[in-house]
């Protein structure tokens, strides 16, 4: 279940409630940015809309399967299945995603399995595990980073030829 209140703190001291028996919601982990209004005036409705990418939130405990299309970044905590197509792919420590991923930058934090295509940067945290087909602009791996499959280099061909010419040898 979903819990979008920001959780309530009971009357007891801190010391007694260990952090990490905490609930957090979604709205304390990702807060909502302040948009500048005031109680007095409203702002023009054009300052309103807000037309860039947004996150795509797959939480704890949630499950999809699918195809994700975003514009924006999908940040997966829960269990996918499914195609993913986004600017930038983030699997959090216990997160998994099992399927096919084409995404300009991706960090891995829990366990991806399937077909991945990373056209810049592909950064393997200590706790992360990619499995399959992995292609990758650019690769940084953290001690512990787990990777196995057919690991590549992305073919560009937006890489300038350099040609060696020694003038002193060239005829014309």
């Amino acid at each position: 279940m979903l819990n979008l209140r920001k959780s309530e703190t009971p009357a007891e001291s801190p010391a007694k409630t260990p952090v990490a028996t905490q609930t957090q919601s979604i709205l304390d982990r990702y807060p909502t940015p302040d948009t500048g209004r005031s109680n007095s005036s409203q702002p023009p409705r054009d300052s309103l809309i807000d037309d860039g990418p947004t996150d795509f939130v797959i939480g704890r405990g949630t499950r999809l399967k699918g195809e994700i299309d975003a514009q924006g970044d999908v940040i997966v905590e829960g269990e996918v299945e499914a195609s993913i197509r986004a600017a930038t792919m983030r699997i959090d420590a216990g997160g998994s995603v099992k399927g096919d991923a084409h995404v300009a930058n991706a960090e891995i934090r829990g366990r991806f399995e399937g077909t991945l295509h990373v056209r810049e940067c592909l950064t393997v945290c200590g706790d992360g595990d990619l499995a399959g087909s992995i292609r990758y602009g650019e690769l940084k791996v953290d001690k512990g980073g787990r990777i196995s499959g057919d690991v590549a280099l992305v073919e560009t061909s937006s890489k300038p030829v350099i040609q060696d010419k020694n003038p002193d040898t060239d005829t014309v």
